[in-house]
């Protein structure tokens, strides 16, 4: 498999700070985490890579980064993962 793993991308280190991992579609496919953009708590996506583009989207110089998806996006995304990753992201969250 020759993509970069969702737990390993830590950038932009001076912004970003990985939580946890959501979802990991594999190679080629999204992945969706909880992470900190400047101290708040948010969602972070991207596309994993592979064979042809291992370091995935986004990225910055050749660094894999995450995007920070807007918040009002939350809920229909976290309805999307199962009950267990659901309730992990809700306690993130502190949301009810």
């Amino acid at each position: 498999m020759a993509h970069k793993n969702p737990k390993d991308v830590k950038s932009p280190r001076n912004k970003w700070t990985l939580l946890v991992v959501l979802h990991d579609g594999g190679e080629g496919n999204d992945a969706l985490a909880v992470g900190e953009w400047e101290g708040n708590r948010v969602l972070g996506a991207r596309w994993n890579g592979n064979e042809e583009s291992p370091v995935g989207n986004p990225q910055s110089r050749g660094i894999a980064t995450w995007f920070v998806l807007p918040e009002r996006y939350n809920e229909a995304l976290l309805a999307t993962l199962p009950e267990n990753k659901q309730m992990i992201a809700r306690a993130l969250f502190e949301i009810a």
